[in-house]
């Protein structure tokens, strides 16, 4: 097989990073086992599948059953690529979305209604939960931890334990080894603005930036002089009404418009959020002619609004990384049944988008492009093993290059 351009020296360099920064000694035959396992996802045509990886490696389809079960510290794993690509001075954010797995059969780990936003409804299938964290400077998102949700459990979140609660032990988990890479904000989409998320993050020392409804419940706060008088002093001027474009106009601050939407008005005000019991800073995006509006909010009343409309702009990162995983290595072809194949399976699938990534960086190719070349090398390899060419033709040959670079698109 002709080898694929620098995975074995970066899958060695993240296992000796990892010894080095987090004492996570990885052993010899699972090193062997996850380097075949990643230069196979990235040269297979078709499913990621316990026997189609067994199909385009020298290994067993049984070896990859039995390592499947295995438990390994992928967290880690995916801090390391991080570190491999950080620059140091970038402002980190943490990030975190819900994604829908299409599943048949009855017997899986995990299945029950889920909504899919694909289809607009719940469907029977499974969930992962995926944390992330975004480089604010180079837009660079990398998957931290996949986490598949347990069946049966409420959606409604003041019903006993429920999966908004799943979800944030996602976070409290892994809160002090990312705050250690400075994360402070931690964003999430609409569906996160709920009382137990904003009482979590704040509890845990972090702020929320996060979407709120079109006719969220939020007062002014009184800025006037102060009364005359005995009595408690005034601290709120009224609701906010979204409908009156006039007075959101004359009471809110308007800071500028987006750099690459300069239709877009943004807006913003320091507001109390009666519901969650804080105050917020309030950042309003009004589209043309005040058709649409989004309102966001930072549990950081002092946080300037473009910085918030940029960082929630960039939790979209995150929903990049689960798409990377679904088209490039296999996040919905699991074909295994039980929780611990499940877990591995999902986290290896956005492991492998963070080392295909690095990779593909590396190499100056698309993601697309450098596993049509892997697959080119791999074919090339077995006609050389087969027909005993290897002593005959120089890989290095550029007749035998242009042949790897059959497919190949510009980055």
């Amino acid at each position: 097989m002709l080898p694929q351009p620098l995975l074995a020296p970066v899958v060695s360099t993240i296992f000796r990073k990892m010894a080095d920064i987090y004492n996570c000694q990885v052993g010899f035959w699972q090193r062997q086992f996850l380097g075949e396992l990643f230069k196979a996802v990235f040269s297979l045509r078709g499913r990621v599948n316990f026997t189609n990886l067994a199909r385009f490696s020298p290994l067993h389809e049984q070896t990859f059953r039995r390592h499947f079960r295995k438990a390994f510290r992928w967290v880690w794993l995916n801090l390391t690529v991080f570190r491999l690509r950080r620059h140091p001075e970038e402002t980190i954010i943490g990030v975190f979305d819900c994604s829908f797995l299409p599943k048949s059969g009855t017997e899986t780990w995990g299945l029950d209604q889920f909504f899919s936003s694909l289809a607009g409804r719940s469907k029977q299938g499974l969930e992962v939960s995926v944390l992330g964290i975004v480089a604010t400077e180079s837009c660079r998102a990398f998957g931290v931890d996949a986490t598949q949700t347990p069946p049966d459990l409420s959606t409604n979140e003041t019903d006993g334990y429920s999966r908004v609660d799943f979800y944030l032990e996602q976070i409290i988990d892994l809160y002090d080894q990312l705050a250690d890479l400075g994360v402070s904000y931690w964003v999430g989409d609409g569906f996160y603005a709920k009382q137990k998320v904003f009482d979590t993050v704040t509890g845990l020392g972090g702020d929320l930036i996060t979407r709120l409804r079109s006719d969220a419940n939020l007062r002014y706060l009184y800025t006037g002089p102060p009364k005359d008088g005995p009595g408690r002093p005034k601290q709120y001027d009224g609701k906010i009404n979204w409908d009156d474009q006039e007075a959101l106009t004359r009471r809110f601050d308007e800071v500028g418009r987006l750099s690459d939407q300069p239709e877009v008005r943004v807006l913003t005000t320091v507001a109390n959020s009666p519901h969650f019991g804080l105050d917020l800073r309030v950042v309003l995006l009004i589209g043309p002619n005040g058709e649409e509006q989004v309102i966001l909010a930072s549990t950081d009343a002092n946080q300037h609004a473009e910085e918030v409309a940029r960082y929630y702009r960039l939790r979209y990162q995150i929903e990049f990384v689960i798409r990377d995983a679904k088209q490039h290595t296999g996040l919905t072809h699991c074909q295994a049944r039980s929780q611990e194949k499940l877990d591995f399976h999902l986290n290896m699938s956005v492991a492998a988008v963070n080392i295909l990534r690095l990779l593909a960086q590396k190499s100056e190719r698309s993601l697309r492009t450098y596993r049509r070349e892997a697959y080119n090398r791999l074919l090339i390899g077995r006609l050389f093993s087969k027909l005993g060419l290897s002593a005959e033709y120089d890989r290095t040959d550029p007749r035998v290059q242009s042949v790897v670079h059959t497919g190949r698109m510009a980055v």
